[in-house]
């Protein structure tokens, strides 16, 4: 958690590279029908199971969490949606409905380019967190767990904002 501590532009640029490069990742496997999808997040899920389990045992729980919640409060939603978004190019291949499946799949690509242009800066912001002040020994980790929480709920804030449309259907 402190390895950071000194290199932090470059650990922030090589965790935002990651956690772009597994979104990515998470949306390309939707094209295997959603299975590349879900052997990511499954995955994924494993190993912070695994680290969690592990600093558990040895009394790391309250600065491991605290770390990861400023950052995680972004990080986690976005990688979700991005398997999200790899499940909606895998249902339209294995399940298109009504639609032929390039139909399907032309519908629900743009649906996930749509969700992408929200995926990708939260992951940004989250890497920036992550890099300079998660790791940070200076700010107490009470002060990082009210961040986590202050961020998650923003995020739902916002995601629950009703969006404005005209008449027509367009966005106003």
């Amino acid at each position: 958690m402190g390895s950071i501590v000194g290199i932090e532009p470059l650990a922030a640029s090589a965790i935002l590279t990651n956690n772009l490069s597994v979104a990515l990742a998470m949306v390309a496997g939707g094209l295997l029908g959603g299975l590349g999808t879900l052997y990511i997040l499954w995955n994924n899920a494993l190993h912070i199971g695994a680290i969690a389990a592990l600093v558990a045992q040895n009394s790391l729980a309250y600065p491991f969490w605290a770390f990861v919640s400023p950052h995680g409060a972004l990080e986690l939603p976005a990688i979700l949606l991005a398997g999200a978004t790899g499940l909606l190019l895998g249902q339209a291949i294995l399940l298109p409905g009504r639609y032929p499946r390039p139909s399907a799949l032309k519908r629900n690509g743009a649906l996930a380019a749509q969700l992408m242009f929200g995926i990708v800066p939260l992951l940004v912001i989250a890497g920036i967190i992550e890099g300079f002040w998660s790791p940070n020994p200076l700010i107490p980790n009470s002060v990082k767990y009210l961040s986590g929480l202050g961020l998650f709920a923003a995020l739902v804030f916002y995601l629950a904002w009703p969006i404005e449309r005209s008449p027509t259907g367009e966005r106003k």
